[in-house]
């Protein structure tokens, strides 16, 4: 039986730091605003907050305010405070969600400083799901996931950060945990699970780590093997990647921005062919 491994080693010292992380977030007190499930919400998800203590155990680190932006009045408020900033002036942004929202803040951070900026990224690699009653919040159901996480879940996130992949001061890292998640049973389909809402995630161990830096990362983790020098179309890369729609798209498009990649001189049909570059054609 073969076993599915999440990508990039963790050494035994990250998993114990990730570990207390997410268990001084657990033993936080619950909020005011307590919800029905007696799981407690805070204004602040627990998955965010234990992604903060993992980067900096030190909170004096945490929301702070990015100096060179300080004097600038233009700039919102919230665009001036990094969720983690470290006293040799690494910038870390912690996203659990889709990274539009940082574009602007990314590209304030990389012109107005000459600090590392990282972005943070979990990613669901075992998942168990527990169904809540959403009238009195009591646990349903509890099951486990058959699917696992894998780096190409962000392949349709790509394209908002393609303005800032390839600069030699930002890096995406990608953090692949155990999770329970939390959903109410309140969705349209008969189940109530179709359209349904997401109560709460609890990371509960750090199980893979991979840093994206260098084009050549994206190149072992977006282009298949199977791309050799021949030209090939959107289409063919997505059943090679199994990367779809859009989002294949919006690969090809940050590879080819990179260099990777560039449009062939002829199409294939009716598609836009791609050929990938030497490396003397990238330099």
């Amino acid at each position: 039986m073969n076993h599915i491994l999440p990508p990039g080693p963790v050494a035994p010292e990250e998993s114990a730091r990730f570990a207390a992380a997410a268990g001084e977030v657990m033993r936080r007190p619950l909020s005011a605003s307590q919800g029905a499930a007696g799981i407690g919400t805070l204004r602040e998800k627990r998955l965010h907050a234990a992604l903060k203590l993992f980067v900096s155990p030190d909170t004096a680190c945490h929301e702070q305010v990015i100096p060179e932006l300080a004097p600038d009045n233009s700039c919102k408020k919230a665009d001036k405070v990094a969720d983690v900033l470290l006293p040799d002036g690494h910038i870390y942004e912690i996203q659990t969600g889709g990274f539009y929202p940082l574009k602007r803040k990314l590209a304030l951070y990389l012109a107005a400083t000459d600090n590392p900026v990282t972005v943070v990224h979990p990613i669901a690699f075992t998942k168990y799901l527990s169904w809540l009653d959403p009238a009195d919040g009591t646990v349903l159901s509890r099951n486990k996931s058959p699917k696992h996480g894998k780096v190409t879940d962000i392949a349709g996130e790509l394209y908002w950060l393609s303005d800032f992949i390839g600069q030699p001061r930002f890096t995406l890292t990608l953090l692949f945990l155990d999770i329970e998640e939390y959903r109410f049973r309140d969705g349209w389909s008969r189940d109530g699970k179709r359209g349904s809402s997401r109560y709460e995630r609890f990371p509960t161990a750090l199980v893979g780590k991979i840093e994206l830096k260098s084009a050549a990362d994206y190149v072992e983790w977006f282009l298949p093997p199977s791309i050799g020098t021949q030209p090939f179309t959107a289409a063919e890369y997505s059943r090679a990647s199994r990367i779809r729609g859009r989002a294949a798209y919006g690969v090809l498009h940050l590879l080819t921005r990179l260099g990777v990649l560039r449009e062939a001189d002829e199409k294939i049909g009716r598609a836009q062919a791609f050929v990938r570059q030497s490396p003397s054609e990238q330099e």
